[in-house]
C-alpha cells in the first residue's frame, strides 16, 4: 500500500511540474528569478538565463520576449541586450579605467 501511495504522490508532483513547464517561463535575470506566464502553451523557453543575452539572442526567442513585454517586464530585454557590449565602460571615469587597467596587467620588472 505504501508503494502505491508513494507512486501517486510522485505522479502528482510530476504532473504539476509538467503543467508549470507548459504554462510558465522560468527566467533568471539580474532582478532574480521570475515566473512569467507564457503567451502560447508549449515547452519552448521553459527556462532561460537572460543575464548574458545579447540582442542577437533575443531574435531567436520571440515568444519569451513577447511574454515578458505582455507581463510588464520588457525592461529586462533592454537590460540584457546591452550586456557585454560597447556600453560597459562608457560611463566610467578615465581614472577608474586607468586604475582598472593597472590592476589587470601585472608589472614584471
Amino acid at each position: 500500500m505504501r508503494r502505491i501511495i508513494a507512486a501517486l504522490i510522485f505522479m502528482l508532483i510530476g504532473a504539476g511540474g509538467m503543467y508549470a513547464a507548459f504554462e510558465y517561463h522560468i527566467v533568471q535575470s539580474r532582478e532574480g528569478w521570475l515566473f512569467i506566464p507564457k503567451a502560447q502553451v508549449g515547452l519552448q523557453d521553459t527556462y532561460a538565463d537572460i543575464r548574458k543575452w545579447q540582442a542577437a539572442t533575443w531574435k531567436s526567442h520571440p515568444q519569451l520576449a513577447q511574454s515578458l513585454i505582455q507581463n510588464g517586464k520588457g525592461n529586462l530585454i533592454i537590460q540584457s541586450a546591452t550586456n557585454g557590449s560597447f556600453f560597459d565602460g562608457l560611463f566610467q571615469s578615465s581614472d577608474k579605467k586607468r586604475s582598472a587597467s593597472r590592476q589587470a596587467t601585472p608589472d614584471y620588472r
